[in-house]
């Protein structure tokens, strides 16, 4: 796992906050003649997933038994204000897995606001690392 992550990996993440906050766009689509992944993911969803692998945000670990702690952040989210980069990184990485296996699931979280509540405690997170660093 990579430890932490950069300024730069978190401004790459945050470029999206915008998007997610904004109820009005489109997220997706759903395909009715496919009855088994219907969900069609708009381009920027897609732009997002792209980045969350190339700055290796998403990695490996059990995600399958993490996911009662992930429940416990999705239903409570005052827990999310004081998540640490480590628990952001592994609810993105079993949300955007468990998609794979869940079609749909993904949609889900931008549509209920978590996503962009996680990108909004990472927002947090990064004005504490620019600080330090001045």
């Amino acid at each position: 796992m990579k430890e932490g992550l950069s300024l730069k990996d978190i401004d790459a993440l945050l470029k999206f906050l915008p998007f997610f906050r904004d109820k009005g766009n489109i997220f997706y689509t759903i395909d009715k003649t496919d009855l088994l992944y219907p969900h069609r993911y708009a381009a920027n969803v897609h732009k997002f997933f792209e980045v969350l692998y190339k700055n290796k945000i998403i990695y490996n670990f059990d995600w399958g038994s993490w996911q009662e702690e992930a429940i416990n952040y999705y239903n409570n989210p005052e827990l999310l204000k004081k998540a640490d980069i480590t628990t952001l990184r592994k609810l993105l990485t079993l949300h955007v897995r468990k998609d794979r296996f869940c079609d749909g699931h993904f949609g889900q979280i931008i549509k209920s606001g978590h996503l962009p509540k996680i990108l909004e405690r990472l927002e947090d997170i990064r004005k504490t690392m620019a600080e330090k660093r001045s």
